[in-house]
């Protein structure tokens, strides 16, 4: 998420120097808000929830200490929609307030004392822009989706429906008492204190949030909703779903006390929190990791489902309980730290991973992020920490995975052991964390700091290998290529992509007498590497034996080097590395049968996976033997490549497997794969396949999704009568209309601006997504502009203004 910097007078926001570094700012502080008192406490009460109006009436009373002499008024975060009726002291005597955009200042009644406390209540009604810090949701006549209202509070939402310092630098114990009627629960953070029947058929529940922690993790939720109990070491593990998901709960959220106890094993700190509740809600973006009660989205997968490794489990969880450690128990000093909540979050399911099933799967939890991360940085590259850096995520975890690399394990643990440990319940920056590293192991690491959190970018090694045979000496020569083409911003500031990334690194020669380890240190722009004394010519070369940095690698060998690689190689990384070069050599027999000997051998599925997706440009009569067995591999993720091949190289033989195992395949993701398959080798199928797509249910819809591709990219209109229909029930319908109207059709424009009137509040909200984030801007503009002014629904009108305000924007590098 961004901070959006608004009323700097107000905040007293120090505003970063232009001539500054980006390593400079983020190490000064520079983007730490400052405050003049210390919020200790707060009691929000909230009622009277109206999802017509969404709004509601609170009340907040708060305690705070002076840090300053002659404090004479307390200003508080408040958005303009909070209107306040008073404000008193404890007293009951009425002090006097006054409102400023989206802020509120409090006058005590005489000026207060360093370290002073001030107590006060400020009753208010609140109306809520939906969407900004409270989301009021209603059925809209579909299933699975009861009336509700949820919070997300970061990064600075929470102010907009309470009065509050809405800044992560200072923290607070909390109470929230809120009033609804009782078919409703309420889940909130901390312990259940209170759950009161009111006369008139409603309840309040009231939950105490201690210790304290940062105000974006105030947390609400309101909705009818079971729990099922769970505990770890006798603490409250708790699952709140729909009772519809009941029986799905269980499978999904039973992995978190084993999870609890793993974390709490590899940092050394007990989780730290009252209870873990995890509740699931409509219309939520992923998760959110409010101190002790996360906030999920309610995708919970089926049976099935669970054949293609959900996200949800393998990534969605251990995420946000990581984050119970790292952003709630320690939390970022300011945003441009942001990768110290999300980076370790990231970071730490891999590390649970291994310590259940073992180095592959780990390798495999991370080559996915490095993926990602190269995606994200060539759209834009970015710092780890910056203000707004776009790469927190994926690169904090590969950056963590390269210190715990680098360190080893007894270190690297012992240095986030001491970095929790000082900064228990307090704020972090980066360069806490680096002294936590120097003062638990004695190493300054910051040249690592330097090029790895404060600059952007990663090396490009193009490597060459010698051989000399009277000497028997591999000499490589290793350069980095990477380049700095960062412009400044209108502050002046320019993200530096380092000439020469530092670090040790091993290389692995193979020969007929056993493997050579050779370690060097990269220091130089250009620089070689021998390693002499082998007992033969080489068999294999692994530059970066481990896959220890983070790197794009370009290193053309032989085929018998990357085949032995491939087959011997136990790191994941490398042997997709070999995998890729070996796939583009499809003319070579022996890079086909390395391939092939993967696909059916390799040890780990993803291995097998990578090979067969590498066979889909070999020509047929070279690949037909292990594309037929990878149909019958026991993992989904290899079946569903070797579908994907299938099509691929097309013909009637592929379009007949391709029809058997869309029919008889059990795993969802496989058979969505063998709709596409069908349709690329057989074009004359695409009827009956979007038909068998569409009327297929499957977990998070991935099969009719697939017919929504066969639609948008075979341009079939004929079908847009029917993606009309299910514009109501299925989000994708505007989008695949937004994508035939890139293409070309004119009236699956006119369909879409013509349902931007349409009775139901969720086709029109969908279809304001689909101009804005499917259709090109050059079509979507000026239709929006020509229909904003005959827009019959306000809600809807006011959406459509935003969007055009959005996309008439000048686009931006990370767009």
């Amino acid at each position: 998420m961004r901070l959006a910097l608004s009323c700097a007078a107000l905040l007293a926001l120090a505003a970063p120097v232009a001539a500054q570094s980006n390593a400079e700012r983020v190490v000064n502080d520079a983007y730490t808000r400052s405050h003049d008192y210390d919020l200790v406490h707060q009691r929000i009460e909230v009622r009277n929830f109206d999802w017509d109006s969404t709004s509601l009436d609170g009340r907040v009373t708060t305690t705070l200490v002076a840090l300053r002499p002659g404090l004479d008024s307390v200003i508080l975060d408040a958005g303009k929609g909070l209107v306040v009726s008073r404000v008193v002291d404890a007293r009951g005597a009425s002090l006097r307030s006054s409102a400023h955009g989206d802020t509120l200042v409090v006058y005590p009644a005489r000026p207060l004392a360093f370290r002073d406390t001030l107590r006060f209540s400020i009753d208010y009604h609140a109306r809520i822009d939906n969407g900004r810090g409270l989301t009021f949701i209603e059925p809209e006549g579909r299933e699975h989706r009861p009336q509700q209202i949820w919070s997300q509070g970061e990064d600075h939402n929470n102010h907009f429906w309470f009065p509050t310092y809405d800044f992560p630098n200072d923290k607070m114990t909390w109470e929230l008492a809120a009033t609804v009627p009782r078919q409703y629960s309420v889940v909130s953070n901390g312990r259940l204190v209170a759950d009161r029947r009111n006369p008139d058929g409603t309840h309040t529940v009231t939950w105490r949030q201690d210790p304290r922690s940062a105000t974006y993790l105030v947390s609400l939720i309101v909705a009818p909703l079971v729990k099922l109990a769970d505990t770890w070491r006798g603490m409250p593990v708790e699952y709140y779903v729909y009772r519809a998901d009941s029986n799905r709960a269980r499978r999904l959220f039973g992995v978190t006390p084993d999870m609890i106890e793993v974390y709490s094993q590899l940092t050394g700190v007990r989780y730290p929190w009252a209870k873990y509740a995890q509740t699931t809600v409509a219309d939520f973006f992923g998760g959110m990791e409010n101190v002790s009660a996360t906030t999920l989205i309610d995708w919970l997968p089926d049976d099935r489902a669970y054949l293609d490794r959900p996200w949800y489990q393998w990534i969605l969880i251990p995420h946000e309980l990581a984050h119970q450690w790292f952003g709630d128990y320690v939390t970022l000093e300011n945003w441009a730290n942001m990768w110290l909540n999300e980076g370790f979050a990231e970071f730490l399911p891999g590390q649970y991973w291994r310590a259940k099933l073992g180095a592959h799967p780990e390798d495999d939890y991370y080559l996915d992020e490095y993926h990602q991360y190269l995606q994200i940085d060539q759209r834009r590259r970015m710092p780890l920490a910056a203000l707004g850096s776009n790469n927190v995520y994926p690169k904090g975890a590969l950056v963590l995975r390269m210190l715990l690399r680098y360190l080893g394990p007894e270190r690297f643990w012992a240095s986030l052991h001491l970095y929790l440990d000082r900064h228990a319940l307090g704020n972090a920056t980066s360069d806490d964390l680096r002294q936590a590293v120097l003062d638990a192991t004695g190493e300054n690491l910051d040249w690592f700091w330097t090029q790895w959190v404060y600059d952007a970018g990663h090396p490009r090694f193009v490597v060459t290998a010698a051989y000399d045979t009277t000497a028997r000496k591999l000499t490589l020569t290793v350069k980095q290529t990477q380049t700095d083409s960062a412009k400044a911003d209108s502050t002046g500031l320019a993200f530096e992509t380092p000439k020469v990334f530092r670090m040790p690194l091993t290389v692995r020669v193979g020969t007929t007498g056993g493997d050579v380890v050779r370690r060097a240190e990269l220091v130089a722009r250009e620089q070689t590497i021998e390693v002499p004394g082998l007992a033969s010519a080489p068999t294999m070369v692994v530059f970066d034996d481990g896959n220890t940095i983070l790197k794009e690698l370009t290193f053309d060998q032989p085929t018998p080097w990357l085949a032995t690689q491939l087959k011997r190689d136990p790191d994941l990384w490398n042997r997709q590395w070999a995998i890729d070069q070996l796939g583009q050599r499809p003319a070579d027999a022996a890079a086909v049968a390395a391939l092939a000997e993967a696909a059916t051998g390799a040890d780990y599925f993803r291995t097998r996976a990578g090979a067969v997706e590498a066979l889909g440009a070999v020509p047929v009569a070279n690949t037909a033997a292990p594309l037929a067995a990878a149909l019958r591999d026991t993992s989904a993720q290899v079946r569903r490549a070797g579908v994907a091949a299938l099509g691929q190289l097309g013909g009637a033989r592929a379009a007949e497997l391709a029809r058997a195992t869309f029919q008889t395949d059990p795993s969802y993701e496989v058979r969505a794969a063998a709709l596409t398959a069908l349709v690329r080798a057989d074009s004359t199928a695409r009827d009956s396949a979007v038909a068998w797509g569409l009327a297929t249910p499957s977990y998070q819809d991935v099969i009719q999704e697939a017919a929504y591709r066969i639609i948008a990219q075979t341009r079939d209109t004929a079908v847009m009568p029917r993606v009309e229909q299910r514009l109501a029930t299925d989000r994708l319908a505007a989008h695949v209309l937004a994508a035939l109207a890139a293409r070309g059709s004119g009236h699956a424009l006119d369909l879409l601006a013509a349902r931007l009137n349409d009775n139901r509040p969720v086709v029109r909200r969908w279809v304001v997504e689909a101009f804005q984030f499917t259709l090109p801007r050059q079509l979507g503009v000026p239709r929006l502009q020509a229909v904003v002014g005959t827009l019959k629904y306000p809600d809807t009108r006011k959406d459509v203004e935003t969007a055009l305000q959005r996309l008439q924007k000048p686009t931006t590098d990370d767009e």
